[in-house]
């Protein structure tokens, strides 16, 4: 399993299981950051995470993870 490090909209810590990741996509405007404003990550279970971090990083995070 690979662990990836992101910042959540609070700014604290969250690790991401890199095999349970679907898609992720800018964050639409009904999450806690403004729309396009950090990137939200889908996983296998059906649950989400917005992240700080824009889509470009997030993508580049788990592709080495």
């Amino acid at each position: 399993m690979a662990f990836v490090q992101f910042t959540r909209p609070d700014g604290s810590s969250v690790a991401v299981n890199s095999q349970e990741v679907v898609t992720c996509i800018p964050v639409p405007g009904d999450g806690p950051l403004p729309a396009g404003e950090g990137t939200r990550i889908n996983f296998r279970n059906g649950t989400h995470q917005d992240v700080k971090e824009k889509l470009a990083e997030v993508t580049r995070k788990l592709g080495s993870g």
